[in-house]
């Protein structure tokens, strides 16, 4: 008996092991191991929205990623941009909140959480804070959007909870800018697929 449930124990190993593996292969990063840090689905009758920026490159160019996901982990909306001549990260990051919300908004979701891993964006998009003058206007502009949804929360999350977005604002870096409409961005479907191991196994 004892020897069985070891050879299960060894088994999870490998298997977990196995699938961080693929994950870094496929996605071209490492990624925390399944129970470490991970994406968690919204509550029941939510949405979420992930959203980054990485960059920039070739002097000025900077990717956007955002992933919308329901509460069973299924890909209902994505989409990637290309942008330019933005003055720092905390402008691309702001402005991944804004291009992720108006996204959010065309495909008329009614509860949405929306997540960065960009800590000041959510902190000023929670208490309203002031912010320089060109960040604090697309703040506001996210903010304003409260209006749009029944229910919109900020949340903040690690980097390691935000890979979807991640990596595909790093696809939106070197192609050109993609929406996809309930279907899973080939980019980054094992990253997707390694969430809902976390989540659902």
């Amino acid at each position: 008996m004892a020897s069985t449930v070891q050879k299960v124990q060894r088994s999870i190993v490998n298997f977990k092991n196995a699938s961080t593996l693929l994950v870094e292969t496929l996605s071209g990063g490492p990624i925390l191991p399944i129970y470490d840090v991970h994406w968690t689905p919204p509550f029941n009758g939510f949405y979420k929205l992930s959203v980054d920026a990485a960059g920039p490159i070739e002097g000025d160019k900077w990717g956007i990623g955002v992933v919308v996901r329901d509460n069973e982990g299924v890909v209902i909306g994505a989409s990637s941009w290309q942008v330019f001549s933005l003055l720092d990260s905390e402008v691309a990051e702001t402005l991944a909140m804004r291009k992720g919300l108006e996204f959010a908004k065309d495909m008329s979701f009614l509860n949405l959480i929306a997540e960065s891993d960009a800590s000041n964006v959510i902190l000023v998009s929670n208490a309203h804070q002031q912010s320089p003058h060109y960040v604090g206007s697309i703040i506001r502009d996210c903010i304003s959007f409260k209006g749009s949804f029944r229910s919109l929360i900020f949340l903040h999350v690690r980097r390691e909870a935000n890979q979807a977005a991640h990596y595909l604002a790093k696809y939106a870096l070197k192609n050109l800018d993609c929406i996809w409409v309930e279907e899973t961005p080939p980019c980054i479907s094992a990253v997707l697929t390694f969430d809902l191991l976390s989540n659902f196994r």
